[in-house]
């Protein structure tokens, strides 16, 4: 069995983690130079700092051992390296003097090492600064649900969406209870997912800081998975974390039918979004309490979605939390057909 696809083969754990402070009052998000280079200052103090096995420890870039390539994308490359004999994820995003790709590496850096205590987002035991990059040290993990479903060409099973709804309704939920923080990218491609079974969210560059529970900037995130209220140019109002719930809500009708739910080009399927009624399941192939989480995920007016609380007391959340189900057996097992 193929144990390096995807983004690593090796979870490890850790409780401790370098933190930056709180960006408040000046967000780099903003897109202010002098803003973004003030915190760049700042986060520069504990590059190199690594906390691994309860201790921290001051290292040095070139400590680092390259194992393989995992990924890339438009923000920059995932690879697979070690140090001192312990595996992690190396994700390199260039340094750059745009101050809003800068911002964005910047919300991505604060806000994993502020969840360092939270078991449902993605770990970082730390990160280099140089003058050319931003490095960071998260722990591995086997594949993000977009490529698993890639790979195995069919869709997921009830029980295990079950499994993994909680992971990231719960992710979601302490980000907006505990540091007041809306993750404005939720997708398949998002969420990860480990050998052991264990799920957790990550990428968090576009994430953003509530304002009275509010968030302003409409241009963040994927336009695929995100809300009619924020597609619609005519909507100038602000909004809120009802906004991915909507994408939680596409992100499980994907999931459960293996693709997504609209077809066309991004401008048909945007218009589809924001003009034609929301996908639902069919009640023929699932329960009805996933059937009514996935309807009131996805309602065409935000105030009319449930809030992470309710969403917690979901019968169909609740439901699971209550059921033994293996997901690293039906992980391994559907690893190991796909080979």
């Amino acid at each position: 069995m193929d144990r390096n696809f995807g983004l690593g083969g090796l979870n490890i754990s850790d409780n401790a983690t370098p933190r930056l402070p709180s960006p408040e009052p000046h967000h780099p998000s903003r897109g202010n130079n002098h803003n973004v280079q003030e915190l760049l200052e700042v986060a520069e103090r504990n590059s190199g700092v690594l906390s691994l096995q309860g201790a921290k420890r001051k290292a040095e870039l070139k400590e680092l051992e390259f194992v393989e390539d995992i990924g890339h994308g438009s923000c920059g490359t995932v690879s697979k390296c070690s140090y001192q004999s312990v595996t992690m994820a190396v994700k390199t995003m260039p340094r750059t003097t745009n101050s809003y790709e800068m911002s964005r590496i910047l919300m991505d850096l604060d806000v994993i090492c502020l969840s360092f205590d939270c078991p449902y987002i993605v770990r970082c035991f730390g990160y280099f600064i140089t003058s050319y990059d931003v490095r960071v040290c998260m722990e591995c993990m086997a594949t993000c649900l977009d490529r698993l479903l890639v790979r195995i060409q069919k869709p997921i099973p009830e029980d295990i969406i079950g499994k993994l709804s909680i992971s990231i309704i719960k992710a979601l939920h302490y980000l907006k209870t505990k540091h007041q923080i809306m993750h404005r990218d939720v997708k398949p491609s998002n969420i990860l997912l480990d050998w052991s079974g264990v799920i957790k969210l990550c990428d968090f560059g576009i994430a953003g800081r509530l304002i009275e529970s509010r968030a302003h900037s409409k241009q963040a995130g994927c336009p695929l998975y995100m809300g009619p209220e924020r597609l619609d140019p005519n909507n100038f109002n602000s909004y809120d974390i009802r906004s991915d719930v909507w994408s939680l809500g596409l992100t499980l009708v994907e999931l459960a039918t293996g693709k997504y739910p609209y077809a066309g080009t991004e401008f048909d399927m945007m218009t589809k979004i924001m003009n034609d009624e929301p996908p639902r399941l069919n009640p023929g192939k699932f329960s009805p309490e996933f059937c009514h989480l996935v309807e009131i995920c996805l309602q065409r007016d935000p105030n009319n979605r449930p809030n992470y609380d309710q969403l917690l007391d979901h019968p169909f959340i609740k439901y699971h939390e209550e059921q033994d189900t293996d997901v690293e057996e039906w992980f391994a097992n559907v690893m190991g057909d796909s080979d």
